[in-house]
């Protein structure tokens, strides 16, 4: 009867054996799984952090250089706009100095013809012409002359006015148009400065699996066992009713009056020896 006893023994003990160190490999494999999908989602988020942060450095960048051109570029607008200024006043300096000269042409015409005029009164004046109306007529004569070529003069000197307007509003014209043009290649810079990259969103940990229960390898080696126990020959007593095992044993059979299938077994009744 040891024989059966110990094949159970060895055979039960092999499978719960075998059963737990699969069911720690099997734990294990899902742990290592788990872990690596966990340290794979961490390194993913660290890279896309590492991603956001240097295009953010990039931005940055950018946003620094983008601003020192809008600065040299001011600059350089005002620079142009004090060159215009400059053009401006040395063409209207220019057109002042062709007018004044244009005005002192005239006074000093003006001068002459009033000399000249002077010089006829007093030619007539000296002539011995007797008082009366024809002394009137060359007196009104002379003076006729002479305000028909100040009236030249002055005439001369309203076109030389009006010249030099219509010039210098030509140069505040051109003036403002070299302006604006500066004022549209100017390069204004960033309008706005540069936001933060969203961050990634950070992975959730995954749980670790529980560890299995021994219980299951346990009671698959009993089985086991108790299965070996029987096919070798062992015999059990449940209750003062004996039955082996094998052929010719007298075991419990479904068609054997002794079985019921409706009895329930207690673990005292069941006897290995």
């Amino acid at each position: 009867m040891c024989e059966p006893t110990l094949i159970g023994l060895a055979l039960g003990a092999g499978q719960a054996i075998t059963g737990i160190q699969e069911q720690n490999r099997q734990y294990s494999a899902q742990v290592a799984a788990v872990d690596r999908q966990n340290a794979m989602a961490r390194q993913n988020y660290i890279n896309e952090l590492n991603i956001a942060s240097h295009k953010d450095q990039l931005k940055g960048r950018q946003y620094e250089a983008e601003l020192k051109e809008a600065a040299l570029a001011k600059t350089a607008y005002n620079k142009q706009l004090a060159i215009n200024q400059q053009s401006a006043d040395i063409a209207k300096t220019s057109e002042q100095m062709k007018l004044q000269e244009k005005m002192k042409k005239a006074l000093f015409e003006s001068q002459a013809n009033l000399a000249k005029s002077i010089r006829a009164q007093g030619t007539v004046l000296a002539s011995g012409m007797q008082a009366g109306q024809s002394m009137l007529l060359e007196l009104q004569q002379a003076e006729r002359e002479l305000g028909f070529e100040q009236a030249q003069i002055d005439a001369s000197i309203f076109d030389a006015t009006r010249a030099y307007g219509v010039a210098a509003f030509g140069i505040d014209l051109d003036q403002y148009s070299a302006d604006t043009q500066a004022y549209n290649n100017l390069d204004r810079g960033p309008s706005f400065a540069p936001s933060a990259s969203f961050a990634p969103i950070k992975p959730i940990k995954i749980s670790r699996p529980s560890k299995p229960s021994i219980l299951g390898p346990i009671l698959s080696g009993i089985s086991t066992g108790l299965s070996a126990y029987s096919a070798t020959g062992g015999e059990f007593n449940f209750g003062g009713k004996t039955g082996g095992g094998g052929t010719g044993g007298g075991g419990y059979t479904p068609t054997s009056g002794l079985y019921s299938p409706d009895y329930v077994y207690s673990p005292n009744e069941i006897v290995i020896g």
